[in-house]
């Protein structure tokens, strides 16, 4: 299977370095994928004992609210575990539904792309401004 074609099949690549597992989403993130996509995260976590999941999200296409169940299902388990999650470069679709959400509040959410961070930073202030936030 190419390349292009394996990155649109729901699913993930995974690689555990030392004390991190790394999960690299992709595809579609919806009630038909998350569930098998989080049974084979949580055995992972169970085998390897991460201390931290990085969940990279810069690949995927579309994620309804059982993508926010997927992250904060395995926010609560690290968190049960005394570890810790961060997704990493979350697309403005993906971003604004996190934002919707509130989950910049909960979890860490990284961006390696500096104008990627800029433009969400500023889509966050302005949100925060409808809603009176400071």
């Amino acid at each position: 299977m190419c390349a292009a074609a394996r990155d649109k099949k729901p699913g993930f690549d995974s690689e555990f370095t030392g004390e991190a597992l790394k999960i690299k989403l992709r595809g579609e993130l919806d009630h038909h994928s998350a569930v098998a996509i989080r049974t084979q995260i949580d055995e992972m976590i169970r085998n390897k004992q991460p201390k931290r999941l990085d969940i990279d999200m810069s690949v995927i296409d579309f994620m309804d609210s059982s993508g926010l169940g997927l992250i904060m299902g395995r926010y609560a388990v690290m968190k049960d575990m005394g570890g810790t999650l961060c997704v990493t470069d979350p697309g403005p679709r993906v971003q604004k539904i996190m934002s919707l959400a509130g989950m910049e509040r909960i979890v860490e959410i990284n961006y390696s792309n500096s104008a990627a961070a800029r433009t969400v930073h500023a889509a966050s202030k302005t949100t925060s401004k409808k809603r009176g936030v400071k």
